[in-house]
């Protein structure tokens, strides 16, 4: 059942394995060639990835497992294929390496070039990876062999430590020191042996394939300024680019201008990965072998390039080159950049002679960058060209004000054209034809002068008028308003949109009435105010004349075409109100009475009295003392007549609000007393009384503060000794809380008595010397 469950498994897995790692001889990869340079280009201006560039360098177009097949893979090599009956010597299982994920490694984007080799999606296109024909298999190698046809068979075998493989019914074969396309060679030559039906070239009924499975890993020594220095297991088909990638790339203390291969104590190749990025060119990067040695040493220059490049970085520069080389590197100028290029230079040490001029700020012209060399640490500004722009303005009255470029030669008539021109018999009314200024920059733009042109000598054809401008000329055209103003009227006071008006050549008072929208209900049109001011006509101690008209509101019926009272420039127009005449006074009176509601005054004295009587009097329920009178939001408190009566004779005024109480026999203790509340009010008892009733004062009370509020707002305190308010129906009884009192330093208290009482001696001593 073992070998039955393996086959099965074998079989389904054929149909995946020939398009992931059994690669056909036919579709076997060359060596690694240039890159071509559309795809250099789009990756030096983020249109691509490294991983296209690195599909480019070995040879493979989008080459992706499916995940259905990966999982079959997987699922087949966790099964054992070989028994110890089917194979003599000891099965060598291929070694696993986790490919470094660099999570502590920070690379700094600053710097060109670093961060190729730190983007961990490209390791998995390793995976994918056809075997090419001059890899040397060896120990721990997995080699399958498929056939199909008249005889179908699929089976895996590991190379073991001594270069020899056991296929079943084949035998033991040699394979040391073989590459891929001899040991297909070899295999396919043993098989026919077994397999007849292998033989005959195209009329050979049985076929047969040789891939590779799961592949041994090298190991490679990286050394000098690798993220992750040290021997590490690789896989076989790398070469120095995705070495680089799987160690987790180059550090940016070091170099990626000459990187070596050591293979047996000599220096194989050096590659220059800029020669890579920019230009494709990946001459010399073979694909690495067991233990070779990488060596990467610190990093020659740091040179930073800003400004006007397509690609300001951090750049390495050899000795060698020059200022053109790293603009070159920096994808060249912008199309707007300066001739002239500024080197920030801090003079290395070996080059100093004293302390002086160690500091250099040099500016070199791009002419000159073949010439010019450079010293680690240098910043390369590439600034932008200053812009000159030659202007003269325009604006005032002209249809299109603003800024115009100056030609050779400009004149002030092509200006006016250029704005729309002026001369035009509906445009010319609206300037002014005498005076137009040309405003002009005098030498170090520190000053300016006026040159006035006569515009309608210009419109005549005079060329003195005509005058050629220079840079920074700007020309004012006035309006033919110039000397005019505004000519305004104002009307004030009872009209329904009062406010200043433009005045019309003719408009009289009856007009300006009329647009400020009529007299309002409450104005007195027998009496109208015209006040008129008159520069040219002051006299003294006078400041406006007066004119009082009286207006009949039937005339705007029939009108003439000429106002008998024609208006002026700043006269003021009054409607007063109807003298006597009051829109009505409104007051709202609310609670116990029988009409509550809006009432309007009927009199200018009408007093509470009246009022109530004209709601219908008050209910039954009514509480007299507590009618409350709100004024402009402050109480009015009631006086009272003999007998403790409510005087309502107290007069109402507009926007008053009086509520009537409903009576509740009540009295209310609030404050410092045990038991705070509401007591059924009883005459004749005192305040003490209720205070009693109330579980007496507190130990913080104060009897001396008792206040009493009645219900009409009055309030009274304690009087002399123990005279307290009488107590009336709605009453409120406060008590309210002792003052704090300062803690007393009784040692402070005696010292200070102490010393009183000593002057007092002492001066009783002196008056008695005195005396004697």
């Amino acid at each position: 059942m073992k070998k039955l469950s393996i086959l099965t498994t074998s079989i389904i897995s054929a149909l995946y394995i020939s398009t992931v790692l059994g690669q056909s001889i036919e579709m076997l990869a060359t060596d690694s060639g240039s890159i071509p340079e559309n795809l250099i280009e789009d990756l030096q201006s983020g249109n691509t990835t490294p991983e296209a560039l690195l599909n480019s360098e070995i040879g493979i177009q989008n080459m992706q497992a499916t995940s259905t097949s990966e999982e079959l893979l997987k699922a087949e090599m966790a099964q054992e294929i070989l028994t110890d009956d089917k194979q003599p010597e000891e099965s060598i299982k291929p070694e696993k390496i986790d490919i470094l994920e660099n999570k502590d490694i920070k690379i700094n984007n600053a710097y060109y070039g670093y961060n190729f080799f730190t983007n961990r999606q490209e390791l998995n296109l390793l995976e994918n990876l056809p075997s090419p024909n001059e890899y040397q298999v060896g120990p721990g190698d997995e080699l399958i062999i498929t056939m199909w046809g008249d005889t179908e068979l699929r089976q895996k075998d590991i190379i073991n430590r001594d270069g020899n493989v056991y296929f079943e019914k084949v035998g033991l074969i040699s394979l040391v020191g073989l590459d891929l396309e001899e040991v297909k060679t070899v295999l396919k030559s043993r098989f026919e042996k077994v397999y007849s039906s292998l033989k005959g070239g195209k009329s050979a009924t049985t076929f047969m394939e040789i891939s590779l499975g799961n592949l041994k890993l090298i190991n490679i020594h990286f050394l000098g300024e690798v993220n992750n220095p040290g021997v590490m297991p690789i896989h076989p088909f790398s070469t120095l680019t995705t070495g680089l990638i799987q160690a987790g790339g180059v550090s940016i203390e070091g170099s990626l201008r000459d990187i070596k291969i050591i293979r047996s104590g000599e220096t194989l190749t050096s590659i220059d990965y800029y020669q890579y990025f920019k230009k494709g060119n990946i001459v010399n990067n073979v694909r690495l072998q067991n233990n070779d040695v990488i060596s990467i040493p610190i990093r020659e220059s740091a040179i930073k390039i800003e400004g006007l490049v397509k690609h300001p970085s951090i750049y390495e520069i050899k000795t060698e080159e020059t200022l053109e080389d790293l603009i070159q590197y920096a994808g060249g100028l912008e199309f707007n950049a300066s001739e002239k290029i500024n080197i920030k230079r801090v003079l290395p040490i070996q080059y100093r002679i004293d302390n002086n001029n160690i500091f250099q700020n040099l500016w070199v012209n791009f002419s000159e960058a073949n010439e010019i060399k450079l010293l680690d640490g240098d910043i390369v500004s590439i600034p932008p060209l200053i812009e000159i722009e030659q202007k003269v303005t325009i604006e005032g009255s002209v249809k299109k004000p603003g800024e115009y470029f100056i030609f050779e030669g400009m004149t002030v008539i092509n200006l006016l054209d250029m704005a729309g021109g002026i001369f035009s018999d509906d445009y010319w009314e609206t300037v002014y034809p005498y005076r137009a200024d040309l405003i002009r920059r005098n030498i170090f733009n520190l000053t300016t002068s006026i040159i006035p042109i006569k515009l309608d000598s210009l419109k005549a054809g005079r060329q003195n008028q005509n005058h050629t401008l220079n840079n920074g000329d700007k020309l004012i055209i006035y309006p033919s308003s110039i000397n005019n103003y505004q000519k305004q009227v104002e009307i004030i006071g009872e009209v329904k949109n009062p406010g200043v008006y433009e005045l019309d050549q003719n408009m009289g008072l009856s007009d300006l009435i009329l647009r400020s929208g009529g007299f309002n209900f409450n104005s007195y049109p027998a009496e109208v105010e015209i006040n008129s001011v008159d520069p040219f006509d002051i006299k003294p101690n006078s400041l406006i004349s007066i004119r009082k008209i009286k207006v009949d509101s039937e005339k705007f019926n029939s009108f003439s075409e000429i106002d008998p009272y024609l208006l002026k420039h700043k006269d003021q127009i009054i409607v007063r109100k109807y003298p006597d005449f009051e829109f009505h006074r409104n007051i709202t009176i609310l609670g116990e009475v029988k009409f509550p509601g809006n009432y309007s005054l009927k009199e200018k004295n009408e007093s509470l009295g009246d009022l109530i009587d004209r709601a219908g009097s008050l209910t039954e329920e009514s509480f007299i003392e507590g009618i409350k009178i709100s004024r402009e939001g402050k109480r009015v408190i009631l006086d009272r007549k003999i007998g403790d009566k409510v005087d309502f004779s107290v007069p109402i005024f507009e926007n008053d609000t009086i509520l009537v109480p409903k009576f509740y026999n009540i009295v209310e203790v609030i404050g410092e007393v045990n038991n705070p509340g509401v007591i059924q009010y009883k005459r004749g008892l005192s305040l003490l009384d209720y205070i009693d009733k109330a579980g007496q004062i507190n130990r913080n009370g104060d009897k001396k503060t008792v206040s009493v509020y009645y219900a009409n707002g009055e309030s009274k305190g304690r009087k002399l000794f123990f005279f307290y308010p009488k107590i009336r129906a709605g009453s409120r009884i406060v008590v309210y809380p002792k003052p704090e009192e300062l803690p007393i330093d009784r040692t402070q208290l005696l010292t200070d008595i102490s010393s009183t009482i000593i002057q007092a001696l002492s001066l009783l001593i002196m008056v008695d010397r005195l005396n004697n």
